[in-house]
């Protein structure tokens, strides 16, 4: 039987998460089968066995940055020609591993900033890291930029009152997306 050509398939390489965000189901455990690292091995014979040359996302519930060896799960999609995405909260992508990711063909980056300032993100992140996403997306765009990498940068945000949609998007656009010109 023949399968038809898959145009995105979500592999989640690692299950656990630095974050405790309070709209994330991850938050309230997955248990532990399902927050342990896919062994690359494992990895490689999946990308081997998918019809086509989809997508590949490289995370579901998981922060994908936590694993370490990360940049070889890329480079595994980079050989096969499968473009690989990672969403994430951007907290750990810095110096050379975020360097490495670049480098090994990553095609997509989206991080996540839920708050659209510095204390609702730690209201909804549960951490005190909005300066560090900015900067760590900041350090990111200048490497992509110096190194003509085909990467592209993006980000998510959520609108946290329906009540005031147009002040957070205002706000999203203003101390985010054009601060960092993403």
């Amino acid at each position: 039987m023949s399968l038809p050509n898959l145009e995105r398939a979500v592999v989640e390489v690692f299950g656990g998460c630095n974050y405790p965000c309070q709209m994330c189901p991850q938050t309230w455990g997955r248990g532990k089968d399902w927050t342990r690292k896919m062994p690359l091995e494992m990895f490689e014979n999946i990308l081997d066995q998918l019809p086509g040359t989809p997508v590949i996302n490289l995370e579901g519930s998981g922060e994908p940055l936590m694993a370490k060896d990360l940049p070889k799960y890329v480079e595994a999609c980079t050989k096969r020609n499968l473009p690989s995405f990672i969403y994430t909260n951007g907290s750990l992508l810095t110096g050379d591993f975020m360097k490495d990711i670049v480098d090994a063909g990553i095609s997509f980056i989206r991080t996540s900033c839920i708050g659209y300032n510095r204390e609702k993100y730690q209201e909804w992140m549960s951490c005190d890291n909005f300066e560090i996403l900015k900067s760590n997306v900041a350090e990111t765009k200048k490497y992509v930029t110096i190194n003509k990498s085909n990467c592209v940068l993006s980000s998510y945000h959520l609108i946290l009152d329906n009540n005031n949609i147009e002040y957070e998007t205002e706000q999203y656009r203003k101390n985010f997306i054009e601060e960092l010109g993403i």
